[in-house]
């Protein structure tokens, strides 16, 4: 600050960048992994994440669909 109290370009954009990255929201890893999370506990008692359910059951379906197609184009005949 200078003394007439008014604040320089510098000083605002080193206010905002501790901002931005205190902010979880602005983060995109944060956020992908917030928004992969478990709604009710995204974290375990042991402080690990912890998948949402919609999303194990989506890759557990893509594998099968995998597996079945590969059976049935290498292995069927």
């Amino acid at each position: 600050m200078d003394a007439q109290g008014n604040i320089s370009a510098e000083e605002v954009r080193q206010a905002l960048s501790q901002i931005y990255l205190s902010d979880a929201e602005s983060n995109l890893q944060n956020a992908l992994l917030e928004s992969l999370s478990d709604e009710l506990k995204p974290v375990d008692e042991k402080g690990r994440w912890k998948p949402s359910p919609l999303l194990v059951l989506t890759i557990v379906l893509l594998c099968t669909l995998i597996g079945v197609f590969i059976y049935f184009s290498i292995g069927g005949h």
